[in-house]
Order: C-alpha cells, then sequence, then structure tokens
C-alpha cells in the first residue's frame, strides 16, 4: 500500500502557537482594556454629584443601599382613613385590586371599607402600608386582610429592588430599622455582599435612580417646572387613568410560578415582615387575615401543589392561628374557575363582584 502524501501546508494559515511578541501584546491590550472596564464607570461617581438635583439622603433600608434620591413619602391615604373610618382594611398588590371591589363589599356589609393596594409591590411594602398608614391613622377596624401569592408573604426581596424599588419610597418614613434587620438577615450570602461592594464602588443605585427619575418625570417637564404640580399630576395618572380598572388585559399578566424549594416557613418565616406585621396587630388590638389567593387554574381545576407547598401552607395556618389571628386559602375553591380569570393570576373585572360575594360568605364570621 502506498503511503498518504502529507496534505500541503498553506502559507495563509496562523501557526498552532503564537510568537511570544504576540502573548505579551495581547496581555496587554487586555489588562488595558479591564482597567477601562474598572476605572471608567468610576467617573459616574462625580457626573452624577453634577447632574443631580435632589438631595441624596441616607437611605432608610441600609442593608439594601447606603444612600438615594427617592421620592417623597406620601401621606394621603392616613387622611383618606381617617375621614372614612373603615371597618375592614384590604392590603395587597394586583391580586387584591382585581379581587375585591370594596364599593360593592361596602354596600353587602354596610359598612365601610378601605383599600390599600399598589400594584407590583411587595411585603415589604404591604408591612409598611399597615404600619405608616393604617396603624399611624389611628383607626382600629375590624379585621385586616392581606392578600399574598404563594411564598410571598415570607419573601421581604419580592419586589423590593430593581424596576419596583421607587414604589416603597411612598409609604417610607425616614428610617425603617425593623424593616431593615429583615432585609440584613436575608442578604448575607455572598452575593449580595458582592453587590453592596459593587454598588458602593460605583454607586449603582444612585444612578439607576437617576435615570429612571429622567425617564419618570421628562414628559410632565414638557409643560412645568413645578414639581409639586409634576407629581400631582403623576399621581392622578397612576392611581385614577391609568388604575387596574382601566388597564387593557394582557394574555399572561403576573403568572408567577413559587420556588418550591423556597417552600420552608420554619427558615423563612423570622427573616420576614410576618413577626412584624403580628407583632404590630397585637400592640394595637387588631385583628389581621392572611388570604392567599389562588393561582390561575390549570384545566379548570386549581394550580397542583407539591407536598413541600401544603406543608409550608399548613405551617402558615399554624403559625397565625397560634399568634391569634386568621389564615384563608382559596386554592382549591371549587367555585373559583377558569373562567372567573382574566390575564395570570387575576380575577377578571366582570366577575370581580362575584368574587366578592363568595369572599364575604365563605369569611362570614368575619364580617359580623
Amino acid at each position: 500500500m502506498s503511503e498518504t502524501p502529507p496534505l500541503p501546508h498553506h502559507s495563509h494559515e496562523l501557526p498552532r502557537t503564537p510568537p511570544a511578541e504576540w502573548s505579551r501584546a495581547g496581555v496587554v491590550r487586555l489588562l488595558v482594556i479591564l482597567a477601562a472596564v474598572v476605572v471608567v464607570p468610576l467617573l459616574w461617581r462625580p457626573a452624577m454629584a453634577r447632574l443631580s438635583t435632589r438631595a441624596v439622603q441616607p437611605s432608610y433600608l441600609p442593608a439594601l443601599e447606603a444612600s438615594r434620591e427617592r421620592i417623597a413619602f406620601r401621606p394621603g391615604p392616613i387622611e383618606d382613613l381617617k375621614r372614612l373610618r373603615p371597618s375592614y382594611v384590604f392590603i395587597g398588590d394586583s391580586m387584591l385590586g382585581t379581587r375585591i371591589d370594596a364599593g360593592y363589599l361596602a354596600g353587602l356589609l354596610g359598612q365601610d371599607v378601605a383599600m390599600l393596594a399598589r400594584a407590583g409591590t411587595g411585603p415589604a411594602y404591604w408591612y409598611l402600608s399597615f404600619k405608616n398608614y393604617l396603624i399611624a391613622s389611628g383607626e382600629r377596624p375590624k379585621v385586616t386582610f392581606f392578600f399574598f401569592r404563594d411564598l410571598n408573604m415570607t419573601d421581604p426581596l419580592f419586589r423590593l429592588t430593581g424596576p419596583f424599588r421607587w414604589s416603597l419610597d411612598e409609604v417610607a418614613q425616614a428610617a425603617e430599622p425593623a424593616l431593615d434587620d429583615v432585609i440584613a438577615a436575608r442578604m448575607r450570602g455572598p452575593w449580595f455582599r458582592v453587590h453592596q461592594a459593587v454598588n458602593a464602588a460605583y454607586d449603582i443605585d444612585r444612578a439607576n435612580a437617576y435615570v429612571e427619575r429622567q425617564f419618570y418625570d421628562w414628559p410632565t417637564r414638557l409643560w412645568t417646572a413645578d414639581e409639586p404640580g409634576r407629581r400631582a399630576f403623576l399621581d392622578t395618572l397612576n392611581f385614577e387613568i391609568m388604575g387596574l380598572d382601566r388597564l387593557r388585559p394582557m394574555a399572561a399578566a403576573d403568572l408567577q410560578a413559587a420556588e418550591d424549594k423556597e417552600a420552608d416557613f420554619a427558615r423563612n418565616m423570622p427573616r420576614s415582615v410576618l413577626p412584624l406585621i403580628v407583632d404590630l396587630a397585637r400592640q394595637h388590638g387588631m385583628k389581621v387575615c392572611f388570604v392567599r389567593v389562588q393561582r390561575r387554574p390549570v384545566g379548570n381545576k386549581a394550580p397542583p401543589q407539591s407536598e413541600r407547598m401544603q406543608e409550608y401552607m399548613k405551617q402558615f395556618r399554624a403559625y397565625a392561628e397560634r399568634e391569634g389571628m386568621y389564615f384563608h386559602d382559596d386554592t382549591g375553591d371549587p367555585m373559583q374557575t377558569l373562567a372567573m380569570y382574566e390575564d395570570g393570576d387575576h380575577i377578571a373585572r366582570a366577575h370581580r363582584q362575584r368574587y366578592t360575594r363568595q369572599f364575604r360568605a365563605t369569611l362570614n364570621r368575619l364580617f359580623r
């Protein structure tokens, strides 16, 4: 057999091992690029100091950030509560807002009902609404209802950062030490320490706040330079013109799946706002009912639950009742069919009064 002739060497092919001087030059270029990546963003700090017109204040959550440009506390709901003097108060996000029709429920009961509902919020917001709005108002309703999904009540970081961060400013005082302790307890992992170190070096939170504010405020600057006027306009836009009742449904809006590995009530409860809410309720002689809403049905049946999730809810119920509070779980209610849902986990507008009637009948003992 004849030997296979060697393949011809093409002069355009690069050598497998680059010359030493190429390697040195490549390393130098790489080091220069890395240095630029590290150093150039540091220029953002003096740029921010020059561009920012609002005073940067120490954060009310130093465990989350050292300082921030914040939206002012919104005291209006306190006066609303004093004027209304509600017998029942509901706190939550859009899961509440798309389920309970406060005016309709008030008509059924012959008693006033107040809603402290804000779409896109989480348990940190709900706790501060309870403390800084309801408790601060001096009103003591018969029952205060907190609506939540799955593991939200024991996850204080849910909707606390990113695009949801600014809404917490509206309900926060200059210092919130109890909430800060909870956040600190949940941020002891290595990833959060890295985030805090990078944020301290580059002032990322301040930069984000500045950019978000520019997008948030720029349309109103076109017609007025008066900041209080802009705030009033934006409040009207957010709470009336673009309220939950006026938003168009979306195919899969706000459909949340729970992380089964986080379904550990005994571990997460002490590092959550749950004990803070319960302690405040006891101190002020108030009753609280935690209401877990049913997520979107699957095949016209309640979504399946893992054993861990079932055990989590069992422990949640036991904790609430042991502390003298109430717990209600919508999950598995045969009356809450898929036909009642509009988008994601939201109840359809046409069925909101139906849900309200069912809720009142199911928890009739609390509405006497």
